[in-house]
């Protein structure tokens, strides 16, 4: 089974920070493209280490998957 068959972790667990990390990496996911480390990092203004600690848990719980290019949306249940 492909991990991205995975379901998600309830979006109820996550904090205001993690939505705006999982919603940035959704506007860039939209068009097409892979959200790298450096273009989330540049648009939210963040320390890296909270960062790297929602995008960790944001992939842990499935919501997000991490590829060679940078994140993209894990499994959704709404169209673009």
């Amino acid at each position: 089974m492909d991990e991205r068959d995975d379901p998600r972790g309830d979006v109820q667990e996550l904090s205001d920070f993690e939505l705006a990390v999982y919603e940035t990496v959704a506007e860039i996911d939209v068009e097409g493209r892979a959200a790298d480390f450096e273009t989330i990092e540049e648009l939210m203004k963040a320390p890296e280490e909270d960062l790297w600690a929602a995008l960790g848990h944001l992939v842990s719980i499935n919501h997000l998957h991490s590829t060679p290019k940078g994140y993209v949306l894990g499994p959704h249940d709404w169209d673009a």
